[in-house]
């Protein structure tokens, strides 16, 4: 598994990646536009933090991407991930502990503490206990009008 920064040409690949994370919600969620998407992903490739497990195939086995912000109570920058998705079928694997380590590796070159979520995937707990066992704590949660 190769792990490298997502570049301009994982667009699309990326594209078709979130959108399985956005068909494995347990949730009713909005749709996607693509335009907005495909926008967003990239401006963090560009400018933001992304990162992509890439099997010997070539294929992405999954993706970390984020940028900083701030509360809207503070000016102190964070930063926090827009999106973070590993397939069931690379969930047995390392996969998603790499890419949150250099996630948090790229927070610290910034001098940023970071800022991890999720909100409408399913694998919420798997994801709680990976983020606890790289020292995070929860802070919250949050609730979805039926």
């Amino acid at each position: 598994m190769e792990y490298r920064k997502a570049a301009p040409l994982d667009i699309s690949a990326l594209i078709m990646l979130l959108v399985s994370a956005h068909q494995e919600t347990e949730l009713e969620v909005s749709p996607i536009n693509s335009e907005k998407a495909i926008s967003t992903i990239s401006d963090v490739i560009h400018r933001g933090v992304s990162f992509v497990a890439v099997t010997d195939n070539n294929t992405i086995a999954g993706s970390i991407g984020g940028g900083t912000i701030t509360d809207w109570w503070s000016t102190k920058p964070v930063l926090s991930d827009y999106w973070f998705y590993v397939p069931k079928e690379h969930r047995n694997s390392d996969i998603a502990m790499q890419l949150v380590k250099r996630f948090i590796e790229a927070g610290k070159e910034a001098k940023v503490s970071i800022q991890l979520g999720h909100i409408l995937s399913g694998d919420v707990d798997r994801k709680d206990h990976l983020f606890e066992r790289l020292g995070f704590v929860k802070a919250g949660s949050t609730f979805l009008e039926k």
